[in-house]
């Protein structure tokens, strides 16, 4: 699937003229101003630029092989995508607050939507737009380890260094050179840590889990797994194929279902959310006080509802697996046209847009299934 746009960004041997006719939403940016402090070189197009003109002209860059730089380079290319939706003017200065997780999102729905891409590359590309501005300001960071080891369990931190190197370069601002320091730090200390190359590794699942989950352990500890039941949280769109995993794969299991509870009690889909959720959670609690096993049904698109469902399982004793379903964009519009109650598109793009795609540390396992046809 991504021999073929691989082989076009080779072939146009990365010329960003070339490659931007392919993605013409990059032309958007030339509309996007920065902020002069820190971006004297102009606006976000003639930036995005220079990033991918100094990106390939780094050392480090003749050590890739072709799929590495195809990856780097699109996520140099949309590094700053997300500026087209959050830059605006704050106290008399251009901000674009947050651009960097905003950017991923909105790379990811274009793609899905509208380019054939794997889910692997597609979110390796995504994970580099959201953490793209890790390495410049990560000494600054409160939480210093957490914040790398978490980045390195998404994003490739060698591809990172570059980008990072690269969005310096391709700036003008008076700064240049302490910003390039915290670079070489970034690549430095990641390394000690043990998650430039690959993602940070624990001594086993449920020490990652706690870590990640900022359970107040030592990444280096060994924890004994005390979990006594495992709860699945399905993840995924209306129609991606969730109900029919569960049919296949998990239906000898209990399952809480948020459309059932609907069904149940009569409720409009557009009425009482808090009222369904409230009554799937006391049925979670029935179980988990038994230390049975259960699945837990409904889109869980958002990470904040994530981590308190992962929370409140967690708090009884559940080891928490997430299960995310992924089905084509446009399978999805034809699974739809024939369902019994359509879901407005409108609906379903919307969610697309407010989507936060569940990150392997989220749970104790997490697992993609994802269709292709």
């Amino acid at each position: 699937m991504d021999d073929k746009l691989i082989k076009n960004i080779v072939d146009k041997n990365f010329n960003f003229d070339e490659i931007t006719k392919d993605f013409p939403i990059i032309y958007k940016l030339k509309n996007i101003d920065q902020n002069p402090k820190y971006h004297k070189e102009g606006n976000v197009y003639v930036h995005t630029k220079k990033v991918c003109q100094e990106l390939i002209k780094l050392q480090e860059w003749k050590e890739l092989d072709n799929v590495e730089r195809a990856t780097v380079y699109l996520g140099a290319f949309f590094h700053d995508i997300g500026k087209l939706i959050c830059t605006r003017l704050e106290n008399d200065e251009i901000v674009s607050p947050k651009h960097g997780v905003k950017g991923s999102k909105l790379f990811r729905e274009i793609f899905y939507k509208e380019y054939d891409i794997s889910f692997k590359l597609r979110e390796e590309i995504a994970s580099l737009i959201k953490y793209h501005g890790l390495p410049l300001f990560f000494i600054d960071r409160e939480d210093m380890d957490y914040d790398l080891i978490k980045a390195s369990q998404s994003a490739n931190m060698k591809l990172l260094y570059l980008i990072a190197k690269a969005d310096l370069l391709g700036r003008e601002c008076d700064d240049q050179e302490d910003i390039l320091d915290n670079i070489e730090c970034f690549k430095d200390y990641v390394k000690e840590l043990g998650c430039f190359y690959l993602p940070k590794k624990f001594t086993n699942k449920y020490t990652k889990f706690l870590y990640l989950n900022k359970q107040s352990i030592w990444h280096g500890d060994e924890v004994f797994d005390t979990t006594t039941c495992e709860v699945t949280v399905m993840v995924g769109f209306p129609l991606a194929g969730k109900d029919t995993y569960i049919e296949s794969y998990l239906k000898s299991i209990p399952m809480i279902s948020l459309d059932d509870i609907r069904k149940e009690f009569n409720i409009s889909p557009k009425k009482d959310s808090g009222k369904v959720v409230a009554i799937a959670k006391e049925r979670a609690k029935e179980f988990l006080k038994k230390k049975i096993s259960f699945v837990w049904n409904a889109t869980n698109i958002s990470k904040e509802i994530r981590k308190s469902l992962c929370s409140l399982f967690s708090a009884y004793g559940a080891r928490v697996r997430f299960i995310y379903i992924e089905a084509p964009y446009r399978e999805l519009l034809s699974r739809n046209k024939i369902r019994d109650r359509v879901v407005p598109e409108k609906v379903i793009n919307n969610m697309m847009k407010k989507f936060d795609m569940i990150e392997n540390w989220e749970g104790y396992e997490v697992e993609y299934i994802v269709s292709n046809s």
